[in-house]
């Protein structure tokens, strides 16, 4: 049992590790290395703050330390659609400066490629650099004769240009350099410069199934660039049996240990469907006779590996309680879209979080009273304790699990027939398919959402009295195959009006959240 920081592996074994190794909504996946560090960057989409750094010193155990962007103003997401936002970014180091280079995708601000850039992987980061193109997981390489900027051009093939970091302007138009290899959707590139050839990996066959990654590579940046006779470089298209699959969109790594590659996965239950979102994975990566990478030795993501020859490097746990005694939230909490800053406070009510739910609530594009982090382990219980006294019945606050704007579980006070009570709501396919009432005392109460592998379990409970299960949902229908998109679920504290404000607000006096993994 693992009581780490949400999201972070905390393996404990000195000789393997196992995958994942960072879990919850953390797609595609890119990382670079600073002398004995090693930073990695993953998509947000609508949720705020956006691209969040982590940093490992073994490849194995990983620390969130900060985010790219974390002001409205330089991740602007009013407006963007469930699944809009912030696509796959790629984050390199040149000359003591970090870059991290992405797709804002959907929203009512600025959007299309930009990059921002810090000399402190924790931040600050820059204000965006915005470049005026619309192509999304654009990367960098820098190289003797210049800094590459490379895309796919959302049709067939990969584009590439020099940039100019003084205009961030190309200094030739972008040249497309060499096609996709065969399967739909190429994307996701990265450029390597290693030995004698330029390297040129990608995903394909779009990010669910049948997801790939391959590489070809050239003598030139420019082309002509040669397949691998040993593609995939990394799959699990053709293996129905495996516990992962949609591995893909990858990222090379050269440590002292040799070659490693990090990825996105999926880990479906109960048949074909996923709800934690796609996850980071970490494999070993050999080279063939004739110069040719490939993920171990079949190209397939084990379980479980040796560790890298590296020092281990454990990072203290995140504690499993938030009492909400800091002037800041902890960096696992994430809002949807940008957060109205009147709606919550840390020190309106010392050791509480309040939230004032405003008129808003998920039907809008916009940001309602909710604070959550992405649900990282399958058994997990999360519980908290919240003193809310509704007036009206259209006032609610309390635990909402979010697949998407359309597809969610609610568990939250409220006010029926003039009775406080506890309610489960199931909404799906922007229907409220079910509603269970339980009447419940004055006072604070206490909220759990118990999670396993298919399904979700709703308590309630008076301090101090036993626990009562209200209802039961099914984890499936909040799975990518059920509802679409990119994300995974989140879960956390919610407060809503629906249609205007509350007359109270909603204390959390502590959230509870532990991985049973």
């Amino acid at each position: 049992m693992c009581f780490g920081l949400a999201g972070i592996s905390c393996v404990n074994a000195q000789t393997t590790f196992r995958n994942p190794i960072i879990t919850g909504m953390n797609p595609d996946p890119s990382i670079c290395r600073v002398d004995d560090d090693y930073y990695l960057v993953t998509s947000t989409f609508e949720y705020f703050p956006g691209l969040p750094i982590y940093q490992s010193k073994d490849l194995v155990h990983w620390k969130l330390i900060g985010y790219a962007l974390s002001r409205a103003d330089n991740n602007p997401l009013m407006g963007a659609d469930a699944s809009g936002g912030q696509y796959a970014a790629t984050i390199r180091h040149h000359e003591g400066t970090f870059y991290v280079i992405g797709t804002n995708y959907g929203g009512q601000g600025t959007q299309g490629v930009f990059y921002v850039t810090a000399t402190n992987p924790a931040g600050p980061w820059s204000e965006p650099h915005w470049l005026v193109y619309w192509y999304v997981d654009p990367s960098l390489l820098f190289a003797d004769d210049g800094v590459y900027y490379l895309s796919p051009n959302n049709k067939d093939g990969f584009l590439l240009g020099i940039l100019d970091l003084e205009t961030d302007k190309m200094k030739e138009p972008l040249k497309k350099i060499a096609p996709g290899l065969g399967g739909s959707s190429p994307e996701g590139p990265h450029l390597y410069k290693i030995n004698d050839y330029y390297y040129l990996m990608s995903a394909e066959g779009g990010t669910g199934y049948e997801h790939r990654e391959v590489i070809q590579r050239s003598k030139s940046p420019w082309g002509p660039y040669e397949a691998s006779p040993h593609n995939p470089v990394v799959s699990h298209w053709k293996d129905p049996d495996n516990l992962f699959h949609a591995i893909g969109h990858a990222d090379l790594i050269e440590t002292p240990d040799g070659w490693w590659l990090v990825c996105l996965g999926i880990r479906p239950k109960g048949g074909r469907y996923q709800h934690l979102g796609r996850e980071t994975f970490l494999a070993p990566v050999t080279w063939t006779a004739d110069g040719w990478p490939k993920v171990g030795t079949d190209g397939i993501v084990q379980q479980e590996y040796p560790r890298p020859n590296l020092p281990p490097h454990p990072w203290e746990p995140q504690p499993v309680r938030d009492d909400f005694d800091s002037p800041k939230l902890a960096l696992p909490w994430n809002f949807l879209r940008n957060p109205h800053a009147q709606d919550w406070s840390l020190t309106e009510r010392p050791g509480y979080l309040r939230l004032k739910g405003s008129k808003i609530n998920l039907q809008q594009k916009d940001s309602p009273a909710y604070i959550c982090r992405r649900q990282t382990a399958f058994n997990m219980e999360i519980s908290t304790q919240l003193d809310f006294t509704p007036t009206k019945t259209t006032e609610e606050a309390g635990l909402l699990i979010r697949g998407n704007d359309k597809n969610h579980y609610d568990f939250l006070v409220t006010l029926h027939e003039g009775k406080r009570v506890v309610m489960f709501r199931e909404t799906l396919n922007d229907q409220v398919n079910r509603v269970t009432y339980q009447a419940i005392p004055d006072g604070e109460t206490i909220l759990q959402i118990k999670a396993t592998e298919l399904e979700y379990q709703f308590f309630v409970q008076k301090p101090g009295t036993p626990r009562e299960l209200i209802a039961t949902a099914l984890t499936k229908n909040l799975s990518t195959e059920m509802i679409g998109g990119f994300t995974g679920v989140f879960i956390g504290m919610y407060a809503s009006g629906n249609g205007e404000a509350n007359s109270h607000p909603a204390d959390f006096n502590w959230l509870d959240w532990i991985e049973n993994d």
